[in-house]
């Protein structure tokens, strides 16, 4: 992994921190010895562990809230350009917020394509807070209408460009918006943003949009302390997400110790990913083992809160040999929060169980594959599995979109059964078992890696998952060359796969894959784009899609067809044919994975 220069600093030296007092044994008398058959998940076995130190902070930062059941004056979008205003009524438990024609944002020169959404904002003054204290915005909102997305933005500019729409320095994390007319909480990062923060937090903004006018009724607004996660306990174990990557992560107080007592295996390795809560307060890592030299195995100064630092401890000199492995932190200011991400004990690799990869083309259709007849090639790699293993002649989704079908699939369980009542599901209840926490359970390793949060953490589906990779439609988290094309998702998933398994080597493993190359956005990449559909065709049919989403009439499932005279079968051959360049590509790179799978040895894998 590359670092930045001053950002995180690697050395052996003598240990920062005095000794510690206070020790804490969670729920033993004894610590027992844990051996290490299949892949040991350390944050699991959290009960077994000895605690010296990692005192919680005496007096923590509470929550701020804003209900909007009363008036709250603070809260205004008096600063903005008129045209950006929102409409603003009062209900009898919060603020209605109307999005209206005039929001419509403004288009950009050269797009083709339905008309840009609308957009309102509404932000409130802030006594030049330091963002770094807090962890969450929690926004309580309620609508039955299209509102589409509900997202932060920070600091208002100097002067709103009416060009762009742009109100914030800097804009924040978002969210879809329920609407099915329930409360629902959305659960944004406070101290993330799309850009390098500089300064003071003088503003948070709410923002809105949708595609046609609609309203949602705003009932309060939360700011969570960074700290309010982790006062319950000690050392814990808690969701951790850095760059797009979630992991189950134990989490300690500096200085604070934990002592696992592990009968080391033959090639025994840890493999862990160390990160922070905050940019201004270093930590400082260290993992010794009693036993073994002087020298910690590993000691590490942290400060870059936005990624994973991702490390393997080599202890196959401690072979055979029952140790005290001991996690600690330090740092200049008591009680700050370090996090261990995903610590897992291997041995040496064995194939004893085998692994397995659960694929999914989020979005295709088996209509469109030629492993079910259809008259174009487009998944022989499909064929040569299906060659040697068996296909599924009645196999049916139990929704058409993938919220409610992913949750299905992922706990066997019909969606009503899961408490749906209508087409938008609730995320899958704790007591529903997922299937990655039964392979968990079994000591499988086990991995996410999705380009549709529908199918995992907007569901609930992070659950029993090591780590989750985890993009969103412009993939803009994945980086390189690609980025800002999601249509290429089963490569960058493909690529984060590898990276996985050279981070967390250990078998059996159990993987989860969801690419959305088929789903929506075309045309295809290069070369796959043209197998099928022209240039020229291609260029009449956005063509054709702008004058469509103009029409006003409903686009392409309106009336806008008569009134444009656009012939739908025309627009539709050419989009089918579109879909099947995709459709390629996503097989393509199946075959891929599935050739590299082969020629690293791996015949234990089972896809």
């Amino acid at each position: 992994m590359s670092m930045t220069a001053g950002e995180n600093d690697r050395r052996v030296s003598p240990w920062l921190s005095l000794l510690m007092p206070g020790i804490l044994c969670l729920g033993c008398s004894a610590s027992p010895t844990l051996t290490v058959n299949e892949p040991l998940h350390l944050e699991d076995h959290i009960d077994a562990a000895t605690v010296v130190g990692s005192e919680v902070p005496a007096n923590p930062p509470q929550p701020v809230e804003w209900r909007f059941d009363a008036p709250q004056p603070q809260w205004t979008s008096a600063r903005l350009h008129p045209s950006r205003r929102p409409v603003q009524t009062r209900t009898e438990d919060g603020l209605r917020l109307t999005l209206r024609e005039a929001n419509r944002f403004p288009r950009r020169p050269g797009f083709v394509g339905p008309p840009p959404p609308l957009g309102i904002s509404i932000y409130i003054d802030l006594p030049e807070w330091v963002r770094e204290d807090w962890a969450y915005v929690m926004v309580r909102a309620r609508t039955s209408e299209l509102v589409r997305n509900v997202g932060l933005g920070f600091n208002l500019v100097e002067r709103s460009d009416t060009s762009t729409g742009r109100i914030y320095r800097f804009g924040g994390e978002s969210a879809i918006v329920v609407h099915d007319g329930s409360v629902q909480t959305y659960l944004l990062r406070a101290d993330w943003s799309g850009g390098r923060w500089h300064g003071p937090w003088r503003q948070l903004g709410l923002g809105f949009s949708a595609q046609n006018p609609a309203s949602i009724d705003l009932l309060s607004v939360s700011l969570v302390p960074k700290d309010a996660g982790y006062t319950a306990a000690p050392a814990g174990v808690r969701a951790e997400v850095r760059e797009g990557v979630h992991r189950r992560t134990l989490y300690t107080h500096a200085p604070g110790r934990l002592e696992y007592r592990v009968r080391v295996p033959e090639g025994g390795r840890l493999d862990v990913g160390l990160a922070v809560l905050r940019d201004d307060v270093p930590v400082t890592f260290r993992i010794t083992a009693s036993g073994a030299d002087s020298a910690p195995l590993l000691e590490e100064t942290i400060r870059d809160k936005e990624h994973w630092a991702q490390r393997t401890v080599d202890l196959s000199h401690l072979a055979g040999r029952t140790v005290t492995l001991a996690l600690e932190a330090n740092a200049e200011r008591a009680g700050t929060v370090a996090l261990w991400g995903a610590p897992t004990l291997t041995a040496t690799r064995h194939a004893g169980r085998p692994n397995v990869i659960f694929y999914v083309i989020d979005g295709g259709g088996a209509d469109y594959m030629s492993v079910y007849g259809y008259h174009r090639r487009t998944t022989p790699t499909l064929e040569r599995l299906a060659a040697e293993g068996a296909v599924f002649e009645r196999a049916y989704s139990n929704a058409s979109w993938t919220q409610p079908s992913t949750a299905s699939f992922m706990t066997s369980l019909q969606h009503s059964v899961l408490g749906a009542t209508r087409s938008q599901v609730n995320p899958v209840p704790d007591q529903a078992v997922t299937m990655a926490e039964h392979m968990h359970r079994a000591g499988y390793q086990t991995g996410v890696f999705i380009a549709n949060p529908n199918a995992g953490t907007l569901q609930n589906l992070h659950r029993g998952v090591d780590v989750m990779r985890e993009g969103w439609s412009q993939f803009s988290y994945f980086g390189g060359e690609g980025a800002g094309n999601y249509k290429e998702s089963s490569r960058f998933l493909s690529e984060e796969y590898w990276r996985w398994r050279e981070a967390y080597p250990g078998t059996p493993y159990w993987v989860h894959f969801q690419s959305t190359d088929v789903h929506g956005e075309f045309p295809a990449v290069a070369p796959f784009a043209g197998l099928f559909v022209s240039p020229e065709q291609v260029r009449i049919w956005k063509e054709w899609g702008e004058r469509l989403g103009r029409d006003g009439g409903g686009g392409i499932y309106g009336e806008a067809w008569a009134r444009t005279g656009i012939s739908r079968v025309a627009y539709s051959s050419v989009q089918q044919g579109l879909y099947d360049e995709t459709m390629v590509h996503n097989d393509y790179q199946l075959g891929r994975l599935v050739e590299r799978l082969k020629a690293a040895g791996d015949g234990t894998t089972r896809c």
